[in-house]
């Protein structure tokens, strides 16, 4: 794969990126949130949670790359990793804790909320001995959360799953080719994010 090509598809498929899609598809594929909740509050959710723990990182990381505290806004380096990471990983438990304090908040929410929580403290610890996928780590969660709902049989969702498991295999051919990680860590990430997210939301649904 050519390079130009690979880093837009890196661009595109951004963490930041694919997490405003799965909060739109967790609130589009669930019925209980999809018709239980008024639109301008499953608005209020997707804004909230997007602007919290998608746009806030993403500034500091730009804050950092123009001050020179970080290499690149990729984030290649490991090291340039842990303080937006922590960030993020603060911004979710913020927004855990304030969700629960809420009796209306739906327990779909908290559920994506917990398994994006999870996802990123492991990645954020594993960062510290090797280096792994935050591509596809969200990217499996995204994975994960279609096919949770294809699993609990609201509606037919095989040809989207099957979609993003094939958007998801160039994304990694493109990280691959970009010489940002090995195969396994690729894997890793993947696996990771598609495990956390399917089982944490089935989870949920028992309390749906």
């Amino acid at each position: 794969m050519r390079a130009s090509i690979a880093r837009i598809l890196s661009t595109v498929a951004h963490p930041v990126f694919v997490n405003l899609l799965c909060l739109y598809l967790l609130f589009a594929i669930f019925p209980p949130l999809s018709h239980g909740l008024p639109q301008r509050i499953q608005l209020f959710y997707i804004s909230f949670i997007f602007i919290s723990t998608g746009i806030i990182p993403l500034i500091l990381v730009v804050v950092m790359r123009i001050t020179g505290k970080i290499q690149s806004i990729t984030l290649e380096n490991r090291k340039d990793r842990k303080l937006p990471y922590l960030l993020t990983i603060s911004l979710y438990a913020f927004n855990i804790y304030n969700f629960v304090r809420t009796p209306t908040t739906h327990p779909l929410v908290l559920g994506y909320l917990l398994a994006c929580l999870v996802i990123v403290s492991l990645v954020f610890f594993i960062n510290f001995s090797n280096k792994i996928s935050i591509h596809m780590a969200t990217l499996g969660a995204l994975c994960g959360l279609v096919g949770c709902g294809a699993y609990v049989g609201f509606t037919d969702l095989r040809f989207i799953l099957l979609v993003f498991i094939l958007l998801s295999g160039m994304i990694a051919t493109a990280r691959l080719s970009l010489s940002a990680h090995t195969p396994n860590q690729l894997y890793a990430g993947f696996l990771l994010g598609f495990t956390c997210m399917f089982f944490m939301m089935l989870f949920s649904f028992t309390f749906a």
